[in-house]
């Protein structure tokens, strides 16, 4: 095995960190986030921007952000319910 993590095992493309995960504020992929830029931070889709009292001005979830996430929770729910372990 190589000293620099470059030799992965046979079938294995990366570490688990190198998947792309859903945005924590309107559920989206990074493709298809619809969060805008905070104007303290920078940060996109970070919830800690939508937290009082982390930045002096607080950011506002949009009724879109509020919808797609609830819409793809909603999924996620139902594709754990329909997993049939083997």
């Amino acid at each position: 095995m190589s000293l620099f993590g470059w030799s992965y095992p046979p079938g294995c493309s990366g570490t688990p960190y190198d998947e792309d995960h859903p945005c924590d504020v309107c559920g989206e992929f990074e493709d298809t986030c619809i969060c805008p830029e905070c104007t303290q931070c920078g940060a996109i889709g970070d919830t800690k921007c939508y937290t009082p009292g982390h930045h002096v001005q607080t950011m506002t979830r949009s009724e879109e952000q509020k919808y797609r996430l609830a819409w793809n929770e909603a999924l996620w729910e139902n594709d754990n319910r329909s997993y049939q372990p083997e």
